[in-house]
C-alpha cells in the first residue's frame, strides 16, 4: 500500500524537480533554443563583417537577420522579449552565453583540426577579413587575476601600407570605463596608436588607420578594465578586421605618433 501510495508523491516531486529547473516564462526563449539562436545571429554578424560591400544597406542586414529567426522559427518580436528577460535574469544569460561560446569555440576547434592547426590570424588573402582568433568572449568580473586583453600580429605578405585594423565588441553590464587601445610599430622604430574610452553597453569598435608611408612590422592592442567591487562586465563578438586603404574614409586625425621617443599630437 505504501508503495503505490509513494509512486505518485514521486512522479509529483519529479515534476516539480524539472519545473523548477527552468524558470523561464512561457513567453521567452528556451535557455538551449536561445543559445541556438545567438551562435547563428553571431555567425551572422560575422558574415556582415566579412562581406561589407553586399551588406551596404540596412535591408539587406534585415533579411540575413530575418531569415535566422525563420530558420529558429521565432520572430523579431519574441527575440526581443527574451533579451529583455535575460538582461533583467543575468544568471540565466550567463548560463545561456556559456553554452553559445561553447559552441563557437567546438567550431572554431574542428575548423582548425581540418586545416591541419593552421591558424589564420593575419596570414590570410582579402581585402575584408577577420583576424581575431583568440575567443569572441570575455568577461571582466572584479577580484579576478587579469583585468586585461591583449592581441599582437607579425607582419606577414598579405600586408599592405595603409591597412585599416577595427577592433569591434559588443559590451553589456558594464559600470566602469573600457579602455581600448591598437597600436603599430614600423621599421624606422617609429610608433603610432589609437585609443578610446568605452563608456556605454551596446556595440562599440576603434578603428586604427595605418600609415600609407611608412612599412608596419607589427600590430598589437590591449583592452583593459579596472572593475568596481561586485562588477561583472561582459563583451562579446568580438572581431578584429582587416580592411585595405581606401581614399574616401581614410583619415588619421585621432592617430598618436611617437618618433625618437618623442610624441607628437596628431598627424
Amino acid at each position: 500500500m505504501r508503495r503505490i501510495l509513494a509512486a505518485p508523491l514521486l512522479y509529483a516531486a519529479s515534476a516539480l524537480l524539472f519545473a523548477s529547473c527552468d524558470r523561464t516564462p512561457d513567453y521567452v526563449i528556451k535557455p538551449d533554443d536561445m543559445a541556438s539562436l545567438l551562435v547563428d545571429i553571431h555567425k551572422g554578424e560575422g558574415v556582415v563583417d566579412l562581406n561589407s560591400s553586399a551588406y551596404r544597406s540596412d535591408s539587406a542586414r534585415k533579411v540575413l537577420k530575418q531569415s535566422i529567426y525563420m530558420r529558429h522559427g521565432v520572430t523579431a518580436e519574441q527575440v526581443d522579449t527574451s533579451l529583455v528577460w535575460y538582461g533583467h535574469n543575468i544568471e540565466k544569460y550567463i548560463e545561456v552565453y556559456d553554452k553559445v561560446i561553447a559552441q563557437l569555440e567546438k567550431e572554431l576547434k574542428d575548423a582548425d583540426v581540418a586545416a591541419s592547426g593552421e591558424k589564420v590570424q593575419l596570414a590570410v588573402v582579402g581585402d575584408s577579413v577577420d583576424a581575431w582568433n583568440d575567443s569572441r568572449y570575455r568577461r571582466f568580473a572584479y577580484g579576478y587575476p587579469s583585468d586585461n586583453l591583449k592581441f599582437s600580429f607579425r607582419r606577414d605578405e598579405n600586408w599592405e601600407d595603409g591597412d585599416v585594423y577595427t577592433w569591434r565588441m559588443f559590451v553589456s553590464n558594464r559600470q566602469s570605463p573600457i579602455r581600448v587601445t591598437i597600436g603599430a610599430d614600423y621599421n624606422d622604430g617609429t610608433t603610432d596608436y589609437v585609443t578610446t574610452t568605452v563608456s556605454s553597453d551596446g556595440w562599440n569598435e576603434v578603428a586604427f588607420p595605418t600609415d600609407t608611408a611608412r612599412s608596419l612590422r607589427y600590430v598589437y592592442g590591449m583592452m583593459a578594465l579596472d572593475p568596481k567591487r561586485g562588477e561583472i562586465a561582459y563583451v562579446d563578438s568580438i572581431t578584429l578586421v582587416r580592411t585595405r586603404f581606401n581614399p574616401d574614409s581614410y583619415s588619421r586625425g585621432q592617430v598618436r605618433h611617437y618618433s625618437n621617443g618623442k610624441k607628437e599630437d596628431k598627424d
